[in-house]
């Protein structure tokens, strides 16, 4: 069996097969001590269910090293959330979906026809990168609001949406904006995410009185078809 690269960072494709079942199976056990172990530095009995072509690839000091690298992305490990088991070329596989500080991982673990581990995959679960133009014209889009400018905030506006949002309403949204949140300080975080069949571009702001969440969907043409303004409750 070829020995892929370690803690690539490239999600490999994968096939699910069976539901998990509900007692963990002898790979999944397998699986989750090697984490473990992994997780407390015990890079030893982390390997300890290696295969030979893997064991002298995947050394005790390179599992130091991807450890250290892993923390550095994502911080500090707190739980196993989801277990899937899969298939891949023919052979085994035990995902874990872990919880770490910053974003979740997927270890992916791989068994040869003798179930000892062939291959760890370590995949930090990033959010997509924000679309350029989608983010401009959101924060465009919050400046124009807190800032009265009508015509420049309802340019990118959908045929609903200039219903809805008219100068008065634009107006009356500015007002309650400046009662409810405060002056806007500075954007701390913009985030992109898919909601069928809108993109939704997610600014969070700091404000003198309350924290900022902006949300803005576009439609397929990139206009803005819905605008949604709450505190930001997110951690």
């Amino acid at each position: 069996m070829p020995v892929p690269l370690l803690a690539s960072l490239l999600l490999s494709t994968f096939f699910a097969i069976n539901a998990t079942p509900k007692l963990a199976s002898v790979q999944e056990q397998s699986a989750r001590a090697m984490l473990s172990n992994f997780i407390a530095s015990r890079f030893v009995a982390a390997a300890a269910e290696f295969n030979d072509a893997l064991r002298p690839q995947i050394t005790p000091e390179l599992l130091a090293r991807v450890k250290d690298d892993l923390n550095a992305k994502v911080g500090t490990f707190q739980s196993v959330t989801a277990v899937h088991h899969l298939t891949k070329d023919g052979f085994r596989v035990v995902e874990l979906v872990a919880k770490f500080e910053k974003a979740p991982v997927s270890v992916r673990v791989v068994f040869d026809i003798e179930n000892k581990i062939g291959a760890v995959y370590f995949n930090p679960i990033l959010p997509p990168p924000v679309d350029a133009a989608l983010e401009t014209m959101a924060r465009e889009l919050l400046a124009n609001v807190e800032a009265g400018r009508v015509d420049e905030a309802t340019k990118h506006f959908d045929d609903t949406m200039r219903k809805q949002l008219t100068p008065p309403n634009l107006a009356d949204l500015k007002n309650k904006l400046l009662i409810t949140f405060g002056k806007l300080q500075s954007i701390t975080e913009v985030r992109e995410r898919v909601e069928p069949p809108y993109r939704i571009i997610d600014v969070i702001a700091v404000c003198d009185k309350s924290p900022l969440a902006f949300r803005v969907a576009f439609d397929a043409q990139n206009r803005i078809a819905a605008v949604h303004i709450s505190p930001n409750t997110s951690q």
